[in-house]
């Protein structure tokens, strides 16, 4: 009656379902303790690649407030602009870096592909 009972539950038939649409390996899976070969392949980075990410966001962040900052200098001393006027342009300096990356993103995504995206932007860099 028990058995009956789990078949009939949601999570019992999502289980089924999505078995069903797994692909079966060609090999055997080898169990290594409670993970088989194939769970072990299928995460490339995963959170071990976390701090990695993080340290890389980190300095991104800081080199952009230093950038800002001498930016703000250069445009006062050398292009003898007001602090009014040199906050503004970077206030929109600073949108359009933020903002280019989504339009990037969007474009690759939608018309060109991620491959050939990365070899033009690499290309005109």
């Amino acid at each position: 009656m028990a058995g009956d009972e789990k078949k009939g539950t949601i999570s019992y038939r999502l289980y089924c379902s999505m078995k069903c649409f797994q692909k079966p390996s060609s090999a055997p899976e080898q169990k290594h303790g409670n993970h088989t070969e194939t769970d072990l392949q299928k995460k490339p980075g995963g959170w071990r690649a976390m701090p990695f990410i993080l340290g890389n966001e980190t300095f991104e962040r800081l080199a952009t407030f230093g950038l800002l900052a001498n930016f703000m200098v250069y445009l006062m001393k050398v292009f003898h602009l007001e602090q009014v006027s040199a906050a503004n342009i970077l206030n929109i300096w600073s949108g359009a870096t933020n903002f280019a990356p989504l339009v990037g993103a969007f474009i690759s995504d939608a018309y060109v592909g991620r491959i050939k995206i990365n070899f033009i932007l690499w290309f005109l860099h």
